[in-house]
């Protein structure tokens, strides 16, 4: 009798530890009550764990564009001397994900549906998150504080994001000033972010216009005719990719464009990830676009960038990447 009253007590312990969730796929996700060893298939997810304070539960998962022995992986590998033994080059297949025991998996709503519903028949829990616009961004901090049962950090992150947020916007109000004409660039000097993508609410965060708020879907291939009639008064280039602000400023076919004429283009920064993909990093993004959309305003981008990866990262910014932020 002791032993079957000894069952049941551990049971009912058993299932009030557990915390059933809506995840941002619209579904009910049981996770255990204390969550150790998380496995991420989406990148970006991925850069959250880390101002949770959860990045040693990490035990697989990819980056964004992070590559060994590059400044932003000597960067991150100050913060997690364990990243080698967690990065992965690409998504983990569901053997890979089995083989890790995780008792939490990370993945994105556009892409990881099916493998969520592999993974239940395995007991596997598995929250699908969408990174893709700053409300939503919002939202998944939220359900990965009460996730990882942190939520005063999440709190913490999102007063952080509200502050930046409304600065910026105190800031650019204040000053009166018309929202430029902004292009976005990725890897190629025709290939433009869409209006659907995270680059253009930046931009409209930041006190710009996205040209191209009128494309949808994701990256989009153009031709000389359409950048000359959108005419952009400012252009921004993806920090990944081998195009530079000189390969524009250089070219004889973008010569009648405003921003080359006037010389405002700009090849955006990353420290750990780049700051257009919507990571933790990217309120930084924010006001770093800012800063050249509206230069007579009093942001210090630096100084912000310093306290940010000292606050979320436990990161001190090295010189070298300060200056490439200051350009």
């Amino acid at each position: 009798m002791r032993k079957l009253l000894a069952l049941l007590v551990a049971v009912s312990l058993s299932a009030a530890a557990q915390v059933t969730l809506v995840d941002q796929a619209g579904r009910e996700v049981t996770l255990p009550g204390q969550v150790e060893r998380v496995v991420s298939l989406y990148g970006v997810a991925t850069l959250y764990l880390y101002p949770l304070g959860q990045q040693g539960k990490l035990v697989l998962g990819p980056y964004v564009g992070l590559k060994p022995g590059s400044l932003a992986w000597e960067a991150l590998l100050t913060v997690d001397p364990g990243l080698p033994g967690k990065y992965s080059r690409h998504k983990a297949t569901l053997e890979e994900v089995l083989a890790a025991g995780p008792d939490l998996v990370l993945g994105k709503v556009a892409r990881d549906l099916e493998v969520a519903q592999q993974l239940s028949r395995f007991d596997v829990p598995t929250l699908l998150l969408d990174l893709e616009t700053l409300d939503r961004i919002k939202e998944a901090v939220s359900l990965l504080g009460t996730a990882f049962g942190v939520p005063e950090r999440a709190s913490t992150l999102l007063s952080y994001f509200d502050e930046q947020l409304g600065e910026v916007e105190a800031a650019v109000a204040a000053a009166e000033k018309t929202r430029p004409r902004v292009l976005f660039v990725g890897t190629s000097p025709f290939r433009v972010a869409s209006g659907d993508m995270f680059q253009s609410e930046m931009i409209a965060l930041a006190g710009g216009t996205s040209v191209t708020a009128g494309l949808g879907g994701y990256w989009q291939d153009v031709n000389t005719e359409q950048i000359l009639l959108w005419d952009p008064e400012v252009v921004f280039i993806a920090p990944y990719g081998k195009v530079s602000p000189e390969d524009l400023l250089s070219d004889p076919v973008w010569g009648g464009v405003a921003a080359v004429e006037a010389g405002r283009v700009y090849k955006m920064p990353r420290v750990i990830s780049p700051w257009d993909v919507p990571t933790p990093e990217s309120i930084l993004g924010i006001m770093w676009m800012a800063a050249r959309l509206h230069p007579e305003l009093p942001l210090d981008v630096v100084g912000e960038a310093r306290a940010f990866y000292r606050a979320f990262f436990g990161y001190e910014l090295s010189e070298e990447l300060a200056e490439e932020i200051g350009r």
